[in-house]
């Protein structure tokens, strides 16, 4: 059975990461030479995957032995692509804690940077508050979770006393 890795230190290892460091497109390659040198101070030895050890393997290395150009590992696409957008977090506040502590207008002020229909309901659905699944406008959805929220309120101090 052929071996899928290879133990690299010492030269093998500085050429590899190096290596991998200057096929980071978004880094200059003055950046990239610094970042090589911290990482092959840093690091005693690596176990690589053949396939990415292979083609950094027989490239020669600088005399010095401070490659800031080697030879790309896989070709760059030079456009990065979109970073995706967060997805939405129902509790990223409790409106529960926000109605008491800060009141009505906070929470208000809060829902409203909400500004989809579904994130509102699935903050309801989260968040154990009753809205109707048929809400679809936001301000009406709002204001349901508002109230949804008073009423959770005053259950949770009727069965507190």
């Amino acid at each position: 059975m052929a071996r899928t890795t290879k133990q690299l230190s010492g030269g093998g290892k500085d050429k590899l990461l190096r290596a991998l460091v200057a096929t980071e497109a978004h880094i200059s390659a003055d950046a990239a030479a610094r970042l090589g040198d911290t990482l092959c101070s840093a690091i005693a030895d690596v176990r690589v995957r053949r396939e990415a050890w292979e083609p950094v393997r027989n490239t020669t290395a600088p005399a010095n032995g401070n490659s800031t150009s080697p030879p790309p590992l896989v070709p760059v696409d030079v456009a990065a692509p979109a970073p995706a957008a967060a997805p939405f977090d129902p509790f990223a506040f409790s409106a529960l804690a926000v109605l008491t502590k800060k009141g009505f207008a906070e929470l208000s002020a809060r829902l409203a940077t909400i500004s989809s229909a579904t994130d509102l309901h699935t903050l309801a659905t989260a968040q154990h508050l009753t809205v109707e699944a048929s809400l679809t406008e936001l301000a009406a959805l709002r204001a349901a979770i508002v109230k949804a929220t008073e009423q959770r309120l005053a259950e949770r101090r009727a069965a507190a006393s």
